[in-house]
């Protein structure tokens, strides 16, 4: 029989309604961490496929929690549960934003949809080689593990080859909104891909920003 998928589950120590054993229920392996030191511990010791962050029951900052552990895992999936009144435009560190109140399907239908599947449709252009349902990239014999939204981001250009992408585009059909008001989300995401497809991310010549325009991925 296969393990069950791995969940950190990032909540205060005493929650008012634990989301554990919803998740458990589903079959997944719940491992807890109470803030942000232990869930980076706990993310090492760990490896989990995905990570929910319960900001709504910690006593800190949980978008720094976050953004902690992006930091030491930059291909990790992150759903954050966030109070309804959350601006959460700003919020650029998780692939998924859940607002209370929420449905337990909903939680359970947005993990399903962030977790990695092991086969996939495949793109190739030049020498990137994308599997869309592992999040999977090989740039040449190099292999990267990317997050949802960064597979996201790259499918949409492996699909429009050398072409320049809007940033209108690109919130519609990559973050699937109509709001171009602040486009930030966008500018983080593109410094993430070009730290993986560039030989100097600060010097970048594949992904191109065409200013006032948007981007364009040229493949080697």
């Amino acid at each position: 029989m296969p393990s069950p998928t791995t969940i950190l589950l990032v909540e205060g120590a005493r929650p008012a309604v634990s989301l554990a054993p919803l998740l458990e229920s589903k079959g997944y392996h719940v491992t807890r961490a109470s803030n942000g030191r232990e869930a980076v511990n706990r993310l090492r010791s760990e490896a989990p496929a995905l990570v929910v962050v319960d900001c709504t029951t910690l006593h800190t900052d949980g978008l720094k929690i976050c953004v902690d552990l992006r930091a030491h895992v930059d291909s990790l999936s992150i759903v954050l549960v966030v109070r309804a009144e959350t601006d959460t435009d700003q919020i650029t560190c998780a692939d998924s934003i859940l607002a209370r109140p929420f449905t337990p399907r909903k939680l359970l239908n947005r993990i399903a949809r962030l977790l990695p599947n092991s086969t996939g449709e495949v793109l190739t252009r030049g020498n990137f080689t994308l599997n869309i349902g592992s999040r999977c990239l090989w740039i040449g014999k190099t292999e990267n593990h990317l997050t949802p939204m960064q597979t996201r981001l790259l499918e949409a250009f492996m699909r429009h080859p050398d072409e320049v992408l809007t940033r209108k585009y690109l919130m519609q059909n990559v973050w699937k909104t109509d709001y171009t008001g602040d486009t930030r989300t966008i500018e983080v995401h593109i410094r993430w891909l070009r730290k993986i497809v560039e030989a100097d991310p600060g010097k970048p010549r594949l992904v191109q920003t065409i200013r006032g325009v948007g981007y364009r991925l040229k493949f080697p």
